[in-house]
């Protein structure tokens, strides 16, 4: 009985490891706002553990503006942000349109595609996943992700690691990659600042969820799957005194405008240009709290302004300085987060200088591709995307990225798509000599034992039961035949 149920866990070993993907497989995980230094308050004892083991680098040097779509777009498709659109989390167009979570926010330029996409595009065996990764629910090129959900926070994260990984061992169309997205630590560190004890929890939380899904990786037989965790970007605190009134500087009779919590995209109306940019020149000088530009004045190292999507005017607040649209945040915080806000509350904010330290996010991976005990250089995630089709071994077009900053620390990798992954063949080798052995045990085992029936058969064919014990053997005999 033990042999067969031994047998029976093998089997469907095997069946797991026929199941999955034979590419090379790759699971992004993106932590929102985690800052490259959090890993110095020592809450996470686990993902210390993987950066040491594994791949890593003190901070990764993201896009301008440092906004959660526009980087997460950048880094799904390795593009500077005026070259794929997603200027804001919401833009205002030069026509004074207003443009909001939808495919249009994502898909201004066609010729752009998200890795997802390629990686579906480039056989059709090859399988990708989007776990509520921005923009990853949308179609690209008439062709949608495999397994694609939508953002849906009241979905636990253990929920959606599972499912992740369900989609890994699917029986009909297994990934092979997959990108998952957790809307922490960014939530908590916005209603209440970025020192909050409530916030060193939820990276202790995030440190066993990261536990979680390596462990459940390893239960799955899925250690062949290439794991990279990093963030969007960091996070500063503001305090109420250094939130500014815009109102104050310029009257919205002039301008059309769109405002987030540290940008302002401004359209004067015609006539009014030069008058509403001296207006927000003259204040960002006498404020020292915030900067003006023209379109065409914008820096070049944001990558910025080379879109018809552009306002005419762009502001953007300096670091630890908010604008007036933060104070519609606050009925929210007060009530989610059960606080009473006053002058001393601190607020998180993002969406500053891409140079500003405390802006960059963290990176490391872990797997066959890559290298152990190895620190990178600080690169930039514009050079995410040439690494993502590196480990999934496919064609990619070029970008503003490349891989130069990675190959210090990876493995090598086959050219060609090939029938097996090299983890997937020893998997199956393994298994087929354990079975093998197990088989050629199970019959010897057999072969003696009914050798030692026989011998028993004939030590009693002189006793006076012989006859009823002989009935019972032949029942033993048609179950072995």
């Amino acid at each position: 009985m033990k042999l067969f149920i031994i047998v029976i866990c093998l089997l469907a070993s095997i069946n797991e490891i026929f199941m999955v993907s034979s590419y090379p497989k790759l699971l992004v995980v993106s932590y929102d706002a985690f800052r490259h230094d959090y890993f110095q308050r020592n809450f996470t004892p686990f993902m210390k553990h993987l950066k040491e083991e594994g791949t890593d680098v003190d901070y990764m040097i993201n896009a301008f503006v440092t906004k959660t779509f526009p980087n997460h777009h950048t880094m799904a498709t390795g593009f500077y942000v005026e070259t794929h659109g997603v200027l804001e989390n919401m833009i205002l167009t030069a026509d004074n349109k207003i443009i909001k979570l939808t495919p249009e926010l994502f898909q201004y330029n066609k010729n752009i595609l998200p890795i997802w996409t390629i990686n579906e595009m480039a056989n059709k065996e090859r399988h990708s996943g989007s776990m509520m990764w921005p923009g990853g629910e949308f179609e690209y090129n008439g062709i949608n992700a495999t397994f694609a959900d939508p953002l849906n926070i009241s979905m636990t994260w253990q929920a959606r690691a599972d499912r992740v990984l369900s989609w890994f061992l699917d029986p009909n169309e297994p990934i092979n990659f997959a990108i998952l997205y957790i809307e922490e630590p960014d939530f908590h560190a916005h209603g209440l600042g970025t020192q909050h004890p409530r916030v060193n929890d939820v990276l202790m939380k995030l440190d066993n969820f990261t536990k979680y899904i390596h462990d459940k990786l390893k239960e799955k037989n899925l250690t062949d799957v290439n794991v990279i965790h990093l963030s969007d970007h960091g996070m500063v605190d503001v305090k109420i005194p250094q939130i500014i009134n815009i109102t104050n500087y310029i009257n919205k009779s002039e301008c059309t405008i769109l405002e987030t919590a540290n940008t302002i995209f401004v359209n004067p109306h015609p006539g009014k240009e030069e008058i509403v940019y001296k207006k927000l020149h003259d204040a960002a000088i006498n404020t020292s709290a915030f900067s003006v530009y023209r379109k065409n004045e914008i820096p070049e190292r944001y990558h910025y302004s080379k879109t018809e999507r552009m306002s005419s005017i762009f502001v953007i607040a300096k670091s630890e300085y908010a604008f007036q649209y933060l104070f519609k945040s606050f009925p929210y915080y007060e009530k989610t987060f059960n606080i009473t806000i006053n002058n001393q509350s601190l607020f998180g904010v993002h969406g500053y200088d891409n140079e500003d330290p405390k802006m960059h996010p963290m990176f490391f991976a872990r797997g066959p591709a890559f290298k152990s005990n190895c620190k990178l250089e600080p690169f930039h995630n514009v050079d995410l995307y040439p690494l993502f089709c590196n480990i999934l071994d496919i064609e990619c077009a070029e970008t503003n990225g490349t891989l130069n900053a990675f190959k210090k620390c990876l493995k090598s990798f086959p050219t060609n798509d090939v029938p097996y992954s090299e983890p997937m063949l020893i998997a199956v080798l393994v298994a087929m000599g354990i079975v093998g052995t197990i088989s050629i045990l199970a019959t010897l085992y057999l072969r003696r034992k009914r050798q030692r029936e026989e011998i028993l058969y004939r030590r009693i064919l002189d006793d006076a039961r012989m006859e009823q014990l002989w009935d019972e053997h032949q029942d033993v005999e048609h179950m072995w035949h």
